[in-house]
C-alpha cells in the first residue's frame, strides 16, 4: 500500500490474524483501511484480530473487531522507541469480546505519538484495558463509548505524556476507568529515562457511569505528575471516586503529585463508597489541587462533604448536600440548579460532552452546560 491506497474490508465476517508493518502514507495522502457497513474481522479465540507495528499517517475506521485471545487492536513502534509510530487514526471501530487472562486489551498502543481513537465503541475486555497505552505522547482519546468491561477503562503508562481523554460515555467499568500512570518494567518506557509513569494527562468533560465495582475509581492519579481530572459528571460511583498511588518506585520516579481535581459532578450512595479520595504511601498529596465539585449523596441528602485525609489540602469552593437536578440519560443538569454556573475557572477548557463550545464563564459544573428541562 502507498500513500493515499484505500484498502476497502467488504461486509461480511472474515479471520483475524492479521500483521502488517512498515505502512506509511503521508500527511495529505494516508493511508487507509476501512470497513464497510457489516465488515467484522473475527479472531475466533486465536491470537490477535490486527497487529500493526511501525507504521505513519494511517486511517483504520469502520470495522467491528472481536474474538481474540490475546489483544484486538495493537499498534507498536516495532520496538524501536527512537522510531516511534505516528499519526494513526483509529476511528468508528467496534471492538469486544477480547482476551482470556493476563495482559489482554482491547487495543494496546505502544510507542505511538500525534494518534487518535474516536467514536468507538469498546466493551468486554475480559481481563486488560479497553486502551492501554505505553510510551504514548499526544494523543486524543474523543467521542468514545467504554461499557461493561471487567477490567480498566484507559491506561496511559510508562513514560506516557500530553495525552487528552475528552467527551468519552464510561459505563461499568469495573475497575480503574482512567489509569494516570501505572506500573511499567523499565525496560518498556518511552523514553527510557522518564522520571514518570505518566505526565500532563488531562481527563476532560467525560461521563462515568456505575463504575469502580471492582477496587475502582473514575480516576486512579498513578505515578502521575501535574495531571487533571476537570468537568466531568460522575454517576453513582462504586469503591472510590479517586485514587493517588505511587506503584513504580525506583528512586528516578517522582512521587503523584501536583494533580487537580475540580469542576466535576458527582452523584453517589455513601453505601457504595469505601471512602471518597484513597490516597497511597509514597506520593504527594499535598500538592494537589481539589476545589469547586458539587457531590450530592442520594442516600444522604444532607451530606456535608468528603472527608479529607491522608494529607489531601481542604476542599475549597465546593458544593455539597445540593440535588443538581440532572436529567438521564445525558445526566444534565437544569438551569436554576445548583450546579449551573457554579464552575471554577480553569484551563485547558474543552469543548461540552455533546460538543458544543461552552458560554463565557462561569461555566457548569460537570461535563455539559445545564439546560431547561424537567425532571
Amino acid at each position: 500500500a502507498t500513500p493515499g491506497t484505500e484498502i476497502l474490508v467488504h461486509a461480511g465476517t472474515h479471520p483475524g490474524g492479521h500483521y502488517v508493518e512498515n505502512v506509511h502514507g503521508t500527511a495529505t495522502a494516508p493511508i487507509w483501511i476501512r470497513g464497510e457497513a457489516g465488515a467484522v474481522i473475527d479472531a475466533a479465540g486465536a491470537g490477535e484480530v490486527l497487529h500493526v507495528t511501525e507504521a505513519s499517517y494511517l486511517v483504520i475506521e469502520g470495522l467491528e473487531l472481536r474474538g481474540a485471545s490475546a489483544n484486538g487492536l495493537n499498534v507498536d513502534d516495532g520496538g524501536t522507541p527512537e522510531t516511534p509510530t505516528h499519526h494513526v487514526v483509529m476511528r468508528d471501530l467496534w471492538v469486544h469480546d477480547v482476551g482470556t487472562g493476563g495482559n489482554n486489551d482491547c487495543i494496546k498502543l505502544s510507542g505511538i505519538d500525534d494518534s487518535m481513537v474516536l467514536a468507538s465503541r469498546i466493551g468486554d475486555c475480559r481481563a486488560g484495558d479497553a486502551i492501554d497505552h505505553v510510551g504514548c505522547h499526544r494523543m486524543l482519546i474523543h467521542g468514545n463509548t467504554f461499557e461493561a468491561t471487567p477490567g480498566g477503562g484507559v491506561q496511559m503508562k510508562g513514560g506516557s505524556s500530553d495525552n487528552v481523554i475528552h467527551g468519552n460515555r464510561f459505563v461499568e467499568v469495573a475497575g480503574r476507568a482512567i489509569n494516570a500512570g501505572g506500573s511499567t518494567g523499565l525496560e518498556f518506557f518511552r523514553p527510557l529515562d522518564a522520571p514518570f509513569e505518566a505526565a500532563r494527562i488531562h481527563v476532560v468533560v467525560n461521563v462515568f457511569e456505575r463504575g469502580g465495582a471492582d477496587s475502582g475509581a473514575a480516576i486512579a492519579f498513578v505515578g502521575c505528575d501535574a495531571c487533571t481530572f476537570v468537568h466531568n459528571t460522575v454517576i453513582e460511583p462504586r469503591t472510590w471516586v479517586a485514587r493517588i498511588l505511587q506503584e513504580s518506585t525506583d528512586a528516578r520516579f517522582v512521587p503523584s503529585r501536583n494533580g487537580v481535581f475540580a469542576n466535576n459532578l458527582i452523584v453517589f450512595r455513601d453505601a457504595d463508597l469505601r471512602t471518597f479520595f484513597n490516597v497511597g504511601g509514597g506520593t504527594a498529596p499535598e500538592t494537589f489541587r481539589v476545589s469547586n465539585n458539587l457531590w450530592y449523596a442520594l442516600d444522604d441528602p444532607g451530606f456535608t462533604g468528603p472527608v479529607v485525609s491522608d494529607g489531601l489540602p481542604a476542599e475549597t469552593g465546593s458544593i455539597f448536600g445540593m440535588d443538581p437536578m440532572v436529567g438521564a440519560p445525558e445526566h444534565r443538569p437544569c438551569v436554576g440548579g445548583p450546579a449551573h454556573r457554579a464552575a471554577g475557572d480553569f484551563d485547558p477548557v474543552y469543548d461540552q460532552l455533546d460538543g458544543a463550545c461552552w458560554p463565557s464563564a462561569p461555566r457548569t459544573i460537570g461535563a455539559l452546560e445545564a439546560d431547561s428541562c424537567t425532571l
